[in-house]
């Protein structure tokens, strides 16, 4: 495996780990892989580690590329700044798919509550969205504000071109509240966008990947919240491979 961190914006501290895995002989049958960037959440005033090289040991264990934003943060520069860094790392790995062996129809992207925030508004704002979008536990209503005033709410923004998203939250979620995720998922399916959402009956906020060894409070967490890494790998397998035959539905839900 070859690890790379790329200075995007030094001035900003604005950095792109890549953490990228062999192809070809010796490294199984593909010649090209998916690709995940991850946006790690800390409310705009810091990416948390927890949810940066943890995240991306998952994802890399699956066979992806991995890549690991660190954005501008509050203190040093509002909005749009994030943005343009989401769009700067895009635009890299989209430029470096072939010599990444990344396949660029396979990229998908994955933010946890602030990081979250970000990797949606890339995908509705920017020319660059991902083919799907993984959200934990993030801020996608007009509760930014609370964090972040004058980020823009996002909910508001989607559409019938919005990717695919795969939503998980805990329902006693005292950060950031579980009505963010569900009100997303309604929107969602107003519009007919391809959706899974999974909301655990409790679980503290920042839990990443829900396993023991990167959770920093002694609090409980729902046995099950640790799947959301396997369902969602399920769930981009399917929107990557149009192959696998799925069932269209219009916007009241019935099949078309």
């Amino acid at each position: 495996m070859q690890s790379e961190i790329i200075s995007l914006c030094q001035e900003r501290n604005v950095t792109l780990t890549c953490l990228r895995q062999e192809t070809g002989e010796g490294c199984g049958h593909l010649e090209k892989r998916p690709a995940v960037l991850i946006v790690p959440g800390g409310g705009y005033t810091h990416c948390s580690r927890r949810e940066s090289e943890p995240v991306a040991f998952c994802f890399l264990k699956a066979g992806y590329q991995a890549f690991i934003l660190n954005y501008t943060c509050l203190d040093q520069g509002g909005w749009p700044l994030p943005l343009q860094d989401y769009e700067e790392a895009m635009k890299l790995i989209l430029s470096h798919a072939e010599q990444w062996k990344i396949d660029p129809g396979k990229i998908a992207a994955v933010g946890f509550s602030a990081g979250g925030h970000l990797a949606c508004a890339g995908a509705l704002f920017t020319s660059y969205p991902p083919k799907a979008l993984i959200l934990g536990y993030s801020l996608l209503t007009k509760e930014i504000e609370r964090y972040a005033p004058g980020f823009p709410s996002l909910i508001e923004h989607v559409n019938g071109q919005t990717p695919p998203c795969f939503l998980f939250a805990t329902a006693n979620d005292a950060s950031v509240s579980v009505k963010n995720t569900l009100q997303f998922a309604e929107k969602l399916a107003e519009h007919a966008v391809m959706f899974e959402c999974h909301v655990y009956p409790y679980g503290r906020h920042g839990f990443s990947t829900g396993e023991d060894s990167v959770q920093k409070d002694p609090d409980p967490l729902y046995p099950s919240v640790v799947n959301w890494v396997q369902d969602s790998l399920v769930f981009c397998r399917t929107v990557f491979e149009p192959e696998r035959k799925r069932p269209a539905f219009n916007q009241d839900g019935n099949k078309r």
